[in-house]
């Protein structure tokens, strides 16, 4: 038996729904940095694709400027750190829903195939990083800091 809900009480569950998000995203999930440790940080969305040629990493920062991204090569462990920052600090506010993170952040990505670190290529534009790792053959133990282009 299928029940008919009246269009203003859907509307009232849509509300609902974001209401109970937006409790979970900060009190249980502790996703936003007032009620994150500092430690933890938070994981911006991250694509990581393989071709024949290359393994690719693009990474959702908007918001972030180059200079406040950093990225290192160790072996096979891709490290980008960086930081958020918020657009006016200190002005108190009084939010009706919160999703950006802001704060430091750190991804982790092991690489599924040996890179070659001197043909290492990025660039930041329009929010997004993306960073180009050529394959080669053997194991790779070099550890480079990979420059923003």
């Amino acid at each position: 038996m299928r029940a008919n809900i009246p269009v203003e009480q859907a509307k009232d569950f849509d509300g609902l729904n974001d209401e109970l998000d937006f409790l979970f995203n900060n009190f249980f999930q502790t996703a936003h940095p007032v009620m994150m440790p500092i430690k933890k940080g938070w994981k911006p969305p991250t694509d990581v694709y393989e071709t024949v040629e290359e393994i690719v990493i693009i990474m959702d920062l908007a918001g972030i400027t180059a200079h406040d991204i950093k990225v290192q090569l160790e072996g096979s462990l891709l490290i980008v750190r960086g930081v958020r920052r918020e657009p006016v600090p200190g002005v108190k506010r009084h939010y009706h829903k919160m999703e950006i993170d802001f704060g430091l952040f750190e991804r982790k990505i092991e690489l599924p195939a040996s890179v070659d670190p001197g043909k290492v290529t990025s660039s930041y534009q329009h929010g997004f990083l993306e960073i180009r790792l050529p394959k080669k053959q053997g194991a790779g133990s070099t550890r480079i800091e990979i420059e923003i282009g």
